[in-house]
Formats: C-alpha cells, structure tokens, sequence
C-alpha cells in the first residue's frame, strides 16, 4: 500500500510529533510504500524507509492548495496520514473519495486539536490520545457520524529488565521533572515545590531535564536569566541537567523513584510512558489531561490538585520519608504500562485503523467560498493562540520566576 504521511517535523529533539512520525513509518514500513510530506527541513538520510518532501503547511493560499492536491492527485496513495498539517486538514474535503484520510490528534485542545478537527468529517478516522481530547474533538468540532474516532496511546518498547529491589533500596531518592522552562507543564509550581523541599533536610536528588532559560533572559539588566537562578546552586541535592541527549533522558527515567509531571495540559506524554516502563511512582495533576487516562489515584500513581504546591511537596516528603507504603506503586505502574503502553497494543491497534475500510462524508469538487472560510478560521485562530502566547502566557513567566526568586519562601 502506498501511504503518505504528512507531518509538521521530522526533525527529532524538538517535540513528539516527528518522534511519532519515525515510529510509525518503523511499524509499517513492511509491505508498504511511504512517502513523508513534511514542514521542516529534515534532511534524507540513505537509510530512511521513505521519500521526503517539503512543503509550506502554512500557506494558506489557493494556488499553494491546488499544487498540493495535484500533488497528491500525481502520487495517488491509498492512505494519507495528517499529523498536525494544516494544508491538508484544509483539502481534505477536495481529494479523491477512494483515498483513505487519517487524523492524529496530538493534544487535547489548542492549535493541534484544532488541526485534526476541521474538516474531520471527511476523514475516515481520528486517533485521539486521550478520552479528554475525544470529548472536546467531538464537542468543539461536531465530528461523529460519518467519522469515527478512537483513543490509542502512545507507546515504548519495553526495557530488558527491571530490578524491582534494586529500584525500593536505591538512596538517595531520585526525582525527576522532564517539563523544562515550559509553563504548560507546570515549570513555575515545579519550582515554589523544590523551594520547599530545599528548604528540609531530606535526602534526595531532583532531576530538571529540558530547557531552562527563562523568557527575557537577553534583555540588557535581567539577572534572573535561568531556571538555576531561583535556587541555591551550591545545593548538592539539585541537579539541573538542561537539555539532554535521548540515552541520557531515557537512562535517567529509568532510575527515577518520583517521576514528577502536574502538567496544566497534555496528549499522552511520552517521558511518563518512559518512567512507568522503568517502574515509578509517577506524580501528575488533576487537569484535564491524557495523563489521567494512565494513571489511577492510589494504585499505580498519585493525582494531586492541579498548582497545589502544597499537596505535592506533602506527597514527596511522605515518599521519602515512609518509602516502603509507597513501594507497592513501582509494580503497579509497570503493569499499567505493560497493559496499555507497550508497542505491540500500539501497533495491534493502529493496524485495525490503517487497513480498515472508507468511512468519511462524500467528497466534493473544490468550493473556493468554504475553502477560503476554513483558511480565514485557521488563520483566525492562529493569530489568537499567538496573542494569548504572547500577552498572557509570557507576562507571566517574566513576572513569577521573579518572584520566585526573591519573594516566594
């Protein structure tokens, strides 16, 4: 079978969307012809099982649409995957009825499950990573009936083995938070939290993995510049790792006790999949988010109030200082992990997707009106995830790492 897939990257490091790509084409590359359209500038290597394509997913234009569909009309597949590609989300309603079209939907509302929304209906199916993000694609975009959608996490392959009392005995306590400097995932009650904790005399070692310059850090007369400078960088138990390598993350997930991610957003977090199949005892909010989908309050993790510093400093003290009642929650979450998480579900059910049969709203020929009414939406909305970006979002972190860093106590 012929399939083009149609992703914003292909460039790894940057995010889960070209990670997911990779994955992907890897599972099915037998039997099957790939060819990747992607945004970036990914370079072709001689061992990619595909051909790369480049093109501007956001240009909006009539004539850049028409040259994609005659692009894909010259290609004729007979799967097309969207992977947070907005051109194609806009064509989808033109291209022939015999194509397959298939939505991923990489978050649980914004701008990306925004992508997989418009014009879901003409798909055949939308792949939602959580029940969260199935509800609000169903209630925000109206898609049902012709149009199906399922809930498939994602996944890793499993480790060779875990020491489960390697894992309970090991001292100091490893803790771990993968969000870097970014706010959805909670960076600014991560730090009021390891104030706190840097303030006892437990013993641990906190982990920071990502990025962690702070926005404003250029700007001539900012002294608080990183993330590091909220802290006392003298304290051995603080270990601000910055960005690092893939084996390096995936080494230091494997041996985390407290896996640390009270996101205020997320699709199906990959670095908690990477904790879990290490065995943990993973620590997230109680937003509405993929995450909850996982993980069980009590059983195989602990769900706490979302920006409740209080709460989660309290969970982490009574972790290290009465490990052996939380113990029974490294096992637990390993068995999540091998029920839900593994690479063969994954793959056992993408397969049921990819190979089943049409099932989208009848096709038409090309409506310039609805066209440029669906463009000037997606345009519409850009421009206001910017501006909330830009006048909220970033204020914000400007003004509470400050804070944090000569008020907070």
């Amino acid at each position: 079978m012929k399939i083009l897939f149609c992703t914003s990257g292909l460039i790894t490091g940057r995010g889960g969307i070209a990670s997911y790509a990779h994955d992907f084409i890897e599972a099915f590359k037998a039997g099957n012809e790939f060819v990747v359209v992607t945004n970036d500038g990914y370079v072709r290597k001689d061992s990619d099982p595909f051909e790369v394509i480049r093109f501007d997913m956001n240009d909006f234009s009539l004539n850049n649409a028409k040259r994609f569909m005659a692009f894909i009309s010259d290609m004729n597949p007979q799967l097309i995957v969207n992977s947070a590609f907005p051109l194609l989300s806009l064509i989808t309603p033109y291209i022939d009825d015999e194509i397959r079209v298939i939505n991923v939907a990489h978050f649980v509302d914004g701008k990306l499950l925004m992508i997989a929304g418009v014009n879901a209906n003409y798909a055949d199916m939308s792949v939602v990573m959580s029940t969260y993000a199935e509800n609000n694609l169903r209630r925000l975009y109206h898609v049902g009936g012709e149009t199906r959608t399922e809930v498939i996490y994602n996944f890793m392959p499993p480790l060779c083995h875990i020491d489960f009392d390697i894992k309970k005995r090991q001292r100091p306590i490893k803790i771990v938070f993968p969000g870097g400097n970014s706010i959805a995932k909670s960076t600014d009650i991560i730090c009021m939290v390891l104030k706190k904790l840097l303030q006892t005399d437990l013993e641990f070692e906190f982990y920071w993995l990502g990025q962690t310059q702070l926005p404003g850090a250029k700007w001539p007369f900012v002294r608080t510049k990183n993330i590091y400078d909220c802290f006392d960088k003298k304290d051995k138990r603080l270990k601000i790792c910055g960005p690092v390598s893939r084996e390096d993350s995936k080494r230091i997930l494997s041996e985390t006790n407290i896996f640390l991610l009270p996101s205020r957003g997320e699709g199906c977090p990959i670095t908690l999949i990477e904790a879990m199949r290490g065995a943990c005892i993973p620590i997230v909010s109680d937003a509405r988010h993929g995450s909850l989908d996982i993980i069980q309050d009590g059983v195989c993790g602990l769900v706490v109030k979302q920006n409740s510093v209080k709460e989660i400093v309290n969970k982490i003290c009574s972790i290290i200082t009465s490990p052996s009642d939380y113990e029974y929650i490294y096992e637990a979450s390993l068995k999540r992990y091998e029920e839900l998480l593994q690479y063969d579900v994954w793959v056992g059910n993408m397969r049921r997707i990819i190979y089943g049969e049409r099932h989208h709203r009848k096709r038409r020929q090309v409506n310039i009106k609805k066209y440029i009414i669906d463009a000037m939406y997606l345009k519409l909305r850009y421009f206001l995830f910017w501006i909330q970006a830009r006048f909220c979002f970033q204020p914000y972190i400007m003004l509470i790492f400050r804070y944090i860093r000569y008020i907070y106590k």
